[in-house]
């Protein structure tokens, strides 16, 4: 059999056939044979893509989520730039879905606002033109490489999730491969639906970014001070009424600069919820990676997962056992 031209893989706790990303990839791919799909099955996202990775018989490999749906013009926006010799790895924006809520509207306007995020927030919307990148602006959700760079860096560090992409595509750009954003490349997924689930992601990719540190040394990047924001309450309290009077202040105005230069179709009243709610995003992002640190003293669990590869009919390619 001829191999396809990509393998596209999706993690997922038990495989379902109505998966919004398989009716999208029923819906955009453009002809049958063009892709091998892998869902792998387990609940250790790192494990199950190395396990598909094992399975994969395309040129090119594309990471995807089960919630994803992908653009009208997906695929030929990436035919065309893997036309280019350079592109090694490419990756594009995740957008809102068109049915969100009015707080889930809130949490991606935040995450597309550079203030609060910085420059990953062009892994949320279509940020600049076509240009190399690193693994600050890409997304494992929407990301393609050539199969053929496993075998150059080797898999997604099984040590490591969240974050399992940054400590890959850091090697990847000490490797000298070319790693590029295109903001045409798009999908569309929902965004967290709660406060609470919200905060939980933003402390686990706090103590994920820490724990990278084990896998892939210290480096210094922006992330590793992020935790002295946190100092900022402490000494408002220090400092009494005064020092708190001064963070309230600062607060609001950070909360007026965003209210008023978030994403333009938000209502009045989620511009003032988000402004308020804006500073929120990086203390608890800072204080995940000051959770990691105490994390570092505990080996993080083995995975007793057990993987298992499906196509996107459910049927089983591999059973992977504890992978």
């Amino acid at each position: 059999m001829d191999s396809p031209r990509y393998t596209v893989i999706v993690p997922v706790r038990r495989y379902r056939a109505d998966e919004p990303v398989l009716a999208s990839l029923r819906e955009t791919l453009p002809a049958p044979g063009t892709a091998q799909i892998l869902v792998a099955e387990g609940d250790h996202p790192s494990l199950q893509r190395n396990a598909a990775l094992n399975q994969a018989r395309g040129e090119i490999i594309v990471f995807l989520d089960n919630d994803c749906r992908l653009g009208a013009d997906f695929w030929k926006e990436l035919e065309t730039v893997l036309s280019r010799p350079e592109v090694e790895i490419v990756g594009g924006p995740a957008l809102l879905c068109p049915n969100a809520t009015p707080l889930e509207e809130i949490f991606h306007a935040l995450l597309t606002h550079v203030l609060i995020v910085g420059p990953v927030a062009a892994r949320y919307a279509p940020r600049g033109g076509f240009r190399a990148t690193t693994q600050m602006e890409l997304i494992l959700c929407n990301m393609a490489a050539r199969r053929s760079i496993f075998a150059k860096i080797g898999f997604l560090s099984t040590r490591l999730y969240p974050n399992e992409e940054n400590e890959w595509l850091d090697r990847a750009h000490a490797a000298g491969i070319g790693i590029y954003y295109l903001p045409t490349l798009q999908v569309s997924r929902p965004q967290r639906s709660g406060w609470g689930a919200m905060g939980r992601t933003l402390l686990r990719y706090g103590i994920g970014r820490t724990r990278q540190l084990q896998v892939s040394g210290w480096r210094f990047t922006p992330h590793q001070i992020l935790p002295v924001i946190l100092l900022f309450p402490a000494l408002a309290l220090v400092f009494g009424s005064r020092g708190v009077a001064v963070f309230v202040l600062l607060w609001l105005a950070v909360s007026v600069v965003v209210a008023l230069t978030c994403h333009g179709r938000l209502r009045p009243w989620q511009r003032i919820v988000a402004g308020l709610a804006a500073p929120l995003l990086p203390l608890t992002y800072a204080l995940g990676e000051t959770l990691g640190w105490i994390a570092l003293l505990f080996p993080a669990p083995a995975s007793t997962s057990e993987i298992v590869v499906r196509d996107e009919r459910g049927e089983i390619c591999n059973q992977a056992g504890n992978a």
